[in-house]
């Protein structure tokens, strides 16, 4: 059997594999950006099937790569933010970026615009600043904050580096931001590769766009009085969504393909929407429109939050 042939089975058969595997939840989203970072590993498994295509040997070039993959994916000794600088002979340690801004008073509503290609992002309210973080990432890799004042609205953006060398990826970022939650925020996240986890049971959240390529997206919602919009848009990927019993949900699946537990959670189907009993009622409600490749949505209530 040819090369090539043995290269389009290999692949197809990796994708559906590793793709399932971390949207049930059996393979960790970490895996991803690891594999980033060993794509050297392709450059030398093509090689070798070119020098040994039309022979016996055609296998040696996909079984490297397989060998590769499944050693990141199994080995739990392989580190997310750690890599070895093979000119220098030294390491890349992962490092910490803190960003903060207190509180103005001209400032009467907040925007936060994330944008990382790799990483996990943790967001939850906070009465101590305007705005704080704490992100890790690689040396070559720090993250650029902007603030922006128009008028009394404060637009903050975060922004993986852009300064990344030819044969070096971002590395991958982790950490958390912590919004004020005495005023209304909007938020922007976009995420490659990774994660999101959104507390916003102390936030103001009036608007909020997740998008999560491959990764999942972990989303709590606030009984705080307002009537908001949520929209999650991604690839393959696993979606939590809770709320307080109190708060009216209504959620419209852009994409019927996927495990889902909506009429188990106590929605009900009207068209092509999911409707929670109080959504007409509730003065804390949420438009929730999910637009994911394959997916794995839970829905949850949860107990009621404590008012700050």
């Amino acid at each position: 059997m040819g090369g090539k042939r043995i290269w389009r089975g290999v692949i197809l058969i990796l994708v559906g594999v590793l793709l399932l595997m971390g949207n049930l939840g059996f393979l960790s989203w970490d895996f991803w950006g690891v594999l980033f970072q060993i794509w050297p590993v392709i450059l030398v498994a093509l090689g070798l099937t070119m020098l040994l295509d039309n022979s016996r040997w055609a296998f040696i070039g996909p079984l490297v790569l397989v060998c590769a993959i499944v050693y990141v994916a199994l080995a739990p000794s392989v580190p997310f933010f750690y890599s070895h600088h093979m000119g220098m002979g030294r390491y890349r340690w992962q490092q910490s970026s803190v960003y903060t801004r207190p509180w103005d008073a001209s400032v009467k509503s907040g925007e936060l615009q994330v944008e990382l290609g790799v990483g996990e992002v943790t967001l939850y309210g906070s009465e101590q600043q305007l705005l704080s973080s704490d992100i890790s990432h690689h040396m070559h890799a720090k993250p650029a904050w902007t603030l922006e004042q128009r008028g009394d609205r404060a637009v903050v953006r975060l922004r993986g580096s852009r300064a990344r060398g030819r044969f070096m990826g971002d590395g991958g970022y982790r950490g958390s931001i912590q919004l004020g939650s005495t005023i209304p925020w909007d938020g922007h996240l976009n995420v490659g590769v990774g994660s999101f986890n959104g507390d916003f049971r102390n936030v103001l959240l009036r608007k909020l766009d997740v998008e999560v390529g491959v990764g999942s997206i972990d989303i709590t919602l606030p009984d705080k009085g307002i009537r908001g919009n949520v929209a999650i848009d991604g690839g393959v990927t696993s979606v939590n969504l809770r709320a307080p019993q109190s708060v009216g949900v209504r959620i419209r699946l852009a994409n019927p393909v996927g495990i889902r537990n909506l009429g188990e959670a106590g929605l009900k189907k009207e068209g092509q929407y999911w409707i929670s009993d109080n959504y007409d009622t509730a003065s804390s409600a949420y438009d929730i429109t999910i637009s994911t490749g394959i997916n794995k949505l839970n829905f949850q209530y949860i107990a009621a939050y404590p008012r700050i």
